[in-house]
């Protein structure tokens, strides 16, 4: 028992260091010190559990007494420090997003109560597995495209919602992995039960990054001419994703209506209304051309969201502060960028509390989005 003790305190804690000291992994490649400090980042209360409960099992047995023991109990006592560290900063995340939003947008909504949080941290400690909200349903594997599963979306819609405005979402993955049931669920199933008609795609994976571009505007379209099927009040469409997807949804934002980039479709519109970043990628994928979203000037910029952590092993921050720095300069839409203090990669994989505060920042960014739209400005300027 004491050895068992011993190597579960060890993975945690070399679990913790990863989160806290990450190494870069050069590439869209997961290692395995980014997977353990994905986890410890993102569902610190669960370890935080784990390791109480370890620990009491252990001494309820009387084994900590031993030289082993004491030296694994200090190991744990400093682990323990490592995960209130990150939950510390995981709490940050929600003051860090309302001061982007308030100086951006200038929303000035009170910050959430101390009460607020600690339900939040209940919540997180309690369940950071995401239970299927029963007050959504899920349209799943609707094509898009004549490609199978590549060309397949789902649509979440509340079981009250008649039609709503629309936001689209891609899933992160280097464009060679990755699928629309994995990640940002907590954002969509909130979303459709606020009114919102949110659509998740999958893409071509492993192919020119053109074609996965393609399929991107090829769901915008879709959403124009199928989507009123499905509730969406095509007239807003947000378009949001992480790291791979936030490439795709940026260049989006950046190229609507470019007709080298939708063959086959080039009459459709393929404008989207704002853009939301997470942890996204920025530049030029794998040395191809035209991929890089900072480079599309000709086309009006959309209001657009970056969130990104400050601390992402994958996505260098550098990058983003980069490119909102350069959507910022052509002083068009609006550009909202926060960074989240001691946040990775991947914080929309579970239900954690980074994710439900990233969360309710999109939500109120969209709502921004919905009231300053230009027909219901006119509707109500008349």
């Amino acid at each position: 028992m004491t050895f068992g003790y011993g190597l579960s305190v060890l993975i945690l804690a070399v679990m913790v260091w990863s989160a806290l000291w990450p190494r870069p992994t050069r590439g869209p490649h997961a290692t395995p010190t980014f997977v353990l400090g994905t986890a410890a980042l993102e569902i610190p209360f669960m370890l935080v559990w784990y390791l109480l409960l370890i620990t009491w099992a252990a001494a309820d047995n009387r084994e900590l007494t031993a030289p082993v023991g004491i030296i694994a109990v200090g190991m744990a006592s400093l682990t323990l420090l490592g995960l209130l560290r990150i939950i510390a900063q995981s709490v940050r995340a929600m003051s860090t997003l309302n001061a982007s939003l308030d100086a951006t947008l200038g929303l000035h909504r009170p910050h959430a109560s101390g009460t607020h949080h600690l339900l939040r941290c209940l919540w997180a400690f309690i369940a950071p597995l995401r239970i299927p909200n029963p007050r959504v349903r899920r349209y799943r594997n609707l094509r898009y495209g004549p490609d199978g599963k590549d060309q397949l979306l789902d649509v979440y819609r509340g079981r009250n919602v008649t039609t709503g405005p629309v936001f689209l979402y891609f899933h992160p993955g280097g464009f060679h992995s990755g699928s629309k049931n994995r990640q940002a669920k907590l954002l969509l199933e909130t979303l459709a039960s606020h009114g919102w008609v949110c659509v998740s795609a999958n893409y071509h994976l492993k192919v020119p990054f053109l074609v996965s571009l393609a399929d991107a505007k090829r769901v915008i379209a879709w959403i124009r001419t199928e989507g009123s099927g499905y509730g969406a009040d095509a007239g807003t469409i947000a378009i949001g994703g992480g790291s791979a997807g936030a490439q795709l949804a940026t260049h989006c934002g950046v190229s609507p209506n470019h007709p080298e980039f939708q063959p086959d479709f080039e009459a459709a519109d393929t404008s989207v209304s704002a853009v939301i970043g997470l942890y996204g990628y920025y530049g030029t994928v794998f040395g191809q051309e035209q991929s890089d979203p900072s480079e599309f000037t000709d086309r009006a910029l959309p209001p657009c969201f970056i969130i990104h952590g400050d601390k992402d092993p994958m996505a260098p921050v550098a990058m983003a502060q980069r490119f909102a720095h350069t959507m910022r300069a052509r002083d068009e839409g609006p550009v909202a960028y926060a960074e989240l203090p001691g946040a990775g990669h991947n914080f929309d994989l579970f239900a954690s509390l980074r994710h439900a505060a990233v969360t309710t920042a999109v939500l109120e960014f969209l709502g921004w989005l919905v009231e300053n739209r230009p027909d219901r400005i006119a509707r109500e300027t008349l």
